[in-house]
């Protein structure tokens, strides 16, 4: 048998059963696409992220879905930092390599922060009153059309009138997977209301023909820093609350400086350990 270590995080976690579970393989060299797909669907989180080592940066990451691979995702960025600080193979101030490009991150007491990539932003042709159809709300509820954008990972970004609408949003499945897809067996929409420098959020993804919602999604954090900075408002710092829907809150640090860099932090605790086995090859 070939054994592999991992360990088990829960990132954003403000508390020890907060935040969003992350299972990390820090030595995952010599396992293959499919194998770490079907890894990634036995733990059936919302990512599991397999390390191996760069020439450029602390690690390189592969992240997966139950479903599919990810160029890019935040929780698993922020989480593998958190491994390898914790395995002295990064100090304060690193790069991790993801096939959405270079990642720096910072550790300061305690919290771990990525910087993101420049976003771009492109219409998704929805109206409001499409977009609240889609989302179990009223068209009042819906501040202006939503927009695709990507810093890493693109997502529908839907700005919403009040946290009350936020929490209220009930997505109807076969509404959203017409209306809310990127691709085929990609749709997803990210709902933020900001208030005060507190921004409640959810994020819908389907799987298998369901709308799941995802604890805390620091990808889409980073996007919606992304479409901030690209509409003229930056010297920001936010307080992104996710969770609250599905009793698991997740709290994200948002930042956008005056040159419209992008930073996401939260703050990692650690719940477990084991090795993985898998058959001789």
């Amino acid at each position: 048998m070939r054994s592999f270590p991992f360990q088990l995080v829960n990132v954003f976690a403000e508390s020890h059963f907060g935040g969003n579970p992350l299972a990390v393989f820090p030595d995952a060299e010599g396992l293959g696409d499919d194998t770490m797909q079907a890894i990634a669907r036995q733990f059936n989180l919302s990512e599991t992220v397999f390390l191996s080592p760069a020439r450029e940066a602390a690690a390189r990451l592969r992240i997966f879905t139950p479903s599919y691979e990810l160029p890019f995702a935040g929780h698993p960025t922020l989480g593998s930092a958190a491994v390898l600080h914790r395995l002295g193979r990064a100090g304060d101030d690193f790069v991790l390599a993801t096939q959405a490009g270079p990642i720096p991150l910072t550790h300061r007491d305690g919290l771990f922060t990525l910087q993101a990539n420049a976003a771009t932003v492109r219409p998704s042709g929805l109206g409001l009153t499409d977009t609240a159809e889609m989302l179990g709300l009223s068209a009042a509820d819906i501040v202006a059309a939503p927009e695709w954008v990507n810093t890493g990972t693109e997502q529908l970004l839907v700005r919403i009138a009040s946290r009350e609408a936020v929490l209220a949003a009930r997505p109807d499945p076969l509404l959203f997977m017409q209306r809310a897809t990127l691709h085929p067996g990609r749709s997803i929409a990210y709902l933020w209301h900001e208030e005060n420098n507190v921004a409640t959020v959810r994020l819908f993804f389907e799987q298998h023909g369901a709308v799941i919602e995802d604890p805390g999604t620091g990808s889409a954090c980073a996007n919606l820093g992304g479409w901030c900075a690209l509409n003229g408002r930056r010297s920001l710092t936010w307080r992104v609350e996710q969770g609250h829907a599905i009793d698991r809150l997740n709290v994200l640090a948002l930042s956008v400086d005056a040159a419209g860099t992008v930073s996401v932090g939260g703050r990692i605790i650690f719940v477990g350990s084991g090795v993985f086995e898998l058959p001789d090859s």
